[in-house]
């Protein structure tokens, strides 16, 4: 049994321990004693012979590790194709010794190893942005869209026909020549008992209630209808009571209220009976 061969039996044996600390296999190549990533950087910066370094012994220690981690089954898929790649790497960086520096397959194989290299690079790229998109919030997820609008249903059988554009411009342009004056609103007040009104009632019967009266005495007489209103119950009364109030001002009536909040009373000034005053006769 050759060398070679004895070293490969005694690498064999001890498989289990085959892989280093940094997570690749851990090569005896006689050079070199180390791990496959360790091996792989210091050839890219030309810091190990590679030209003593056998091929065979590197593929028989590769084939022999990843034999022993497909068995365990102790090593994920994606870091075995980690590990080919890099011993891929590194075979075509000692196969490159084989060749003469000015042959045609020299330059072909400089070539291939720069879209090797290509491909590496799209590959940990692809790698990193897949990373970056599964730590991103997934929508519908941890994240959720605004709601969007029902999809526009098409027109069934028996379902009125969709508007006609022009008839609808049609429309907005004879609302549109309008006169102004059909186009102004005006509301229409409520008919209420208005101050003139009670002013002249009032004056009517202040000289028929003597002394003096309450003040709903002198309400406006509402039909049915309109005395069923409590507005307009309410606006006779706030309207006797301004037309009152303008009476006294002007020295015709006389307002007297005993309490707050109580009945208010009217007579005409010329009967006022007060400390001091005596009633005047009507007749003189």
């Amino acid at each position: 049994m050759t060398p070679e061969a004895d070293s490969a039996e005694a690498f064999l044996e001890a498989a289990p321990a085959a892989v280093g600390n940094s997570g690749t296999p851990a090569l005896r190549l006689g050079a070199y004693e180390g791990p496959l990533d360790l091996l792989l950087e210091l050839a890219r910066a030309q810091r190990v012979d590679l030209a003593q370094i056998s091929v065979a012994t590197l593929a028989e220690q590769f084939e022999a590790v990843v034999a022993a981690a497909i068995e365990r089954r102790a090593v994920p898929l994606p870091r075995l194709a980690d590990w080919l790649i890099m011993a891929a790497w590194l075979t075509l960086l000692r196969s490159r010794l084989l060749l003469p520096a000015a042959a045609a397959e020299s330059v072909e194989a400089e070539r291939e190893a720069a879209g090797l290299r290509r491909r590496l690079a799209d590959r940990e790229w692809t790698s990193r942005l897949a990373d970056w998109l599964e730590r991103r919030p997934q929508l519908g997820r941890q994240v959720f869209a605004r709601g969007e609008a029902e999809p526009y249903a098409l027109t069934t059988v028996g379902a009125p026909p969709p508007a006609d554009t022009a008839e609808l411009l049609r429309a907005c342009l004879r609302l549109l020549v309008l006169p102004h004056r059909d186009r102004v609103y005006r509301p229409r007040p409520p008919a209420l008992w208005r101050v003139p009104d009670a002013l002249e009632r009032m004056r009517e019967l202040l000289p028929t209630v003597g002394e003096g009266a309450d003040l709903a005495a002198f309400l406006p007489p509402l039909s049915e209808a309109r005395a069923s209103s409590r507005l307009q119950r309410r606006a006779a009364l706030a309207t006797t009571l301004m037309a009152g109030l303008e009476l006294s001002r002007d020295g015709v009536a006389h307002l007297d209220q005993m309490q707050a909040f109580g009945t208010i009373t009217i007579c005409a000034e010329r009967l006022r009976v007060g400390p001091g005053t005596q009633r005047q006769n009507p007749n003189g």
